[in-house]
């Protein structure tokens, strides 16, 4: 299986981690951004596409027509995009044949939009989700493919709640993966 990937912080470095393990999947591009002042935990992920001679770009709008033709030249079946802060439009949606696959840590469609780890926590909420989703036009909206409950313990900080995901996200994806393969 052929996927483009899209991510630009810690958390997408993660899982573009997870995915390069995986058999059969060749990970053919990927978008990312050399620097976020929006993201506290940016990550530029050009030093794991050099390393694994993938292409890459620095991307601004992943919604441009010149995106969206190089990327459409590589020829992926899906696209992952996991930590991008930005809409994706419906012609990048469409592209591939298996679309596109989002995350979004919370209990979709609970608590859609920015900052949803702080704000679990500054609701007092006891529990929330890692969640994949397939993208569409609008935020964090479309249909839901794996979620899996994550407890929150009174005592977590952000970046504790953080690491929880990341690590759940890292098994989900795993899974997902495979069963696309299938």
């Amino acid at each position: 299986m052929r996927v483009f990937f899209i991510g630009s912080v810690q958390f997408s470095k993660k899982l573009l981690e997870v995915l390069l393990k995986i058999n059969k999947i060749k990970v053919v591009g990927i978008a990312t951004k050399n620097k976020s002042n929006f993201n506290s935990d940016h990550y530029d992920l050009s030093q794991i596409a050099k390393s694994h001679n993938i292409p890459y770009k620095y991307v601004k709008d992943i919604n441009s027509q010149i995106i969206i033709d190089w990327i459409s030249k590589l020829k992926p079946d899906i696209i992952y995009c996991f930590g991008w802060s930005s809409i994706i439009k419906k012609k990048l949606l469409n592209l591939c044949p298996k679309g596109v696959v989002g995350y979004h840590p919370t209990q979709l469609p609970k608590n859609r939009g920015r900052h949803p780890i702080i704000w679990s926590l500054a609701l007092g909420l006891k529990s929330t989700s890692s969640t994949f989703f397939e993208m569409d036009e609008n935020a964090d909206s479309g249909y839901i493919i794996n979620q899996k409950m994550i407890k929150i313990n009174k005592n977590l900080y952000a970046n504790d709640l953080y690491n929880l995901l990341e690590k759940t996200a890292e098994k989900q994806l795993y899974e997902i993966s495979i069963s696309y393969l299938n």
